[in-house]
């Protein structure tokens, strides 16, 4: 069996990197767009909004009017 080339190791790369890319733009929308949904059934159904400032750091604690 042959080695193969420069180019197909190339291509291979090209093309790993442009699915990597676009799968990060995708996750990135996702979120986006499960963020909203969750805010948007929050507000409908009157409850309160977790406020973040970063990935994974809350802000501010919502008081929880259910207890």
């Amino acid at each position: 069996m042959p080695a193969p080339t420069r180019t197909t190791s190339t291509s291979h790369t090209d093309f790993m990197r442009a699915v990597s890319d676009e799968l990060t733009k995708f996750e990135r929308s996702e979120r986006r767009f499960r963020k909203k949904c969750r805010d948007e059934r929050a507000k409908r159904l009157h409850l309160p909004v977790e406020k973040y400032d970063a990935p994974g750091r809350l802000l501010a604690k919502p008081s929880n009017p259910v207890r």
